[in-house]
């Protein structure tokens, strides 16, 4: 009996974890679609990027 009910619970816990992945896709697909959506912005500015390419002594 406890196998049984381990084995519903931990189903409903998986479509519950499916349900929360599809909405999140949706929600981005959204924001992508609004151009509210950008990702992780970069860690260098252009200024220090160029700075480091011409520092690069392979050139």
């Amino acid at each position: 009996m406890g196998k049984l009910l381990f084995t519903t619970l931990a189903m409903i816990a998986e479509f519950e974890a499916d349900l929360t992945r599809l909405r999140t896709r949706e929600g981005m697909k959204i924001a992508k679609a609004k151009g509210r959506l950008r990702g992780k912005a970069p860690k260098l500015s252009a200024k220090q990027e160029a700075h480091l390419v011409a520092l690069d002594p392979g050139k």
